[in-house]
Parts: C-alpha cells; structure tokens; sequence
C-alpha cells in the first residue's frame, strides 16, 4: 500500500463505530467522550484510559465542558490520551488553543457564525492545535442548519488553508450508521473547498502527525 493510499480515523465514540472503522481505515482513535461541569476522578480516569488503551490503541478524550479552566487543568495532567476539545463555546475554542489542546473539533458547532477567525488561526498554527472537520453534525441536522454547517466549514477552512492550521476530517461517529469511509470524509473536504491532496492529507498527513504526539 502507498503511503497516499494510507488513511487514519482520527475520532470515533463507541464501540460497534470503531469495529466498522477499522474495516476501511488503516488507522482509527478510538476517542472517550466527557461531558464535564467539574473535573473528574483523575484516578479513576487515568485508569479507564490504561484499559481503552490495551484494548485500542490509540486513545483520545474529547472534553465537551463549559468552564474554560476544565480544558487548562485536562492539558496539564499527564492522561497520555490525545485532548480533542469540542468547540461551539467562543471561551472554550480559544482556551483549546491557547492551552495547546491536540485539537478543536467543530468550533462552529451550535453556533450563528464559524466561531473561528484570523487571530484564532494563527495562534492554532503556532501552537499546533488542529482542527477537525465532523461529519456527523450533518448527518442529524435539518436541510436548513446543514447549508448554515456547511458554510460555516467552508469558512473556517478557508483561514485553517491560509494559516496553515494542522487538520483532519473524521465522521465523530458515535454510533455504527454514522461512520463513514475515507472516500465520503474526502469528498466532505472537497464540497467545504479544499482540493483533492488537500482532503487526503487531512485524512493521512495531518493525522499521521497529531498521532506522533502519542
């Protein structure tokens, strides 16, 4: 296989998702989802991810919270899990970046505008904070709200091409009838405006790398 034809999943949230990702992906993050008001059990936490770890692989956590310090005190602890952030709060999207989270996953998401911009960008390009691209928000949205999401990218990868910004496209599967194959995650690439190397290497470049961090 060459290394073009070589594709990562980089976050998917269940089980019976990450069984059928492996089947099309050479690579796949399994990813543990925490919706957190406080900080947990660091213990306990540590010591669930030691056992996604023997089971997957590659392991990350994807912190969905409200309070900006939560993000802080995630990236200061030595989890040795990928920190995937889940953006849509304005406060919470710089703090990912500005505490040097693995990633921002959708910073649009619920929002009325693209809650990423220039300022944003470069210091995410500094820092080497990606950005990823969900698919599944589109599949559980209305017509309406999937136009307003799909501009919303298309936005947002128009600063991540002109920064720099690290990158990768994933389904955020959480369940099996969410995941999809590397051709639909490349074509969702294209559809938001970016070019057919550019949507491959946000499936195997960008990912290849962020995974080198583990």
């Amino acid at each position: 296989m060459s290394e073009r034809d070589y594709f990562v999943e980089m976050d998917v949230r269940s089980v019976e998702a990450y069984e059928l990702a492996e089947e099309w992906f050479d690579e796949v993050v399994f990813t543990k989802k925490l919706v957190l008001d406080n900080e947990p059990d660091w213990d306990s936490l540590k010591e669930e991810l030691r056992e996604l770890r023997r089971t997957y692989g590659k392991v990350a956590v994807l912190l969905v919270t409200k309070k900006p310090s939560l993000v802080r005190e995630f990236k200061s602890r030595n989890l040795r899990a990928l920190l995937y952030v889940q953006g849509g709060d304005m406060r919470i999207n710089r703090m990912a970046i500005e505490a040097k989270a693995d990633a921002l996953i959708s910073p649009w998401l619920g929002r009325k505008d693209y809650g990423f911009d220039h300022t944003l960008a470069g210091m995410a390009s500094r820092r080497g904070v990606a950005i990823g691209f969900s698919l599944s928000p589109l599949l559980r949205a209305n017509p309406y709200e999937r136009a307003l999401i799909l501009r919303f990218m298309a936005k947002v990868w128009e600063l991540v091409r002109k920064y720099r910004v690290p990158r990768f496209i994933t389904s955020s599967a959480e369940s099996k009838w969410e995941v999809r194959g590397p051709r639909d995650l490349m074509s969702l690439g294209i559809n938001i405006g970016m070019e057919v190397p550019e949507a491959r290497a946000s499936l195997n470049f960008h990912p290849r790398s962020i995974l080198s961090r583990l």
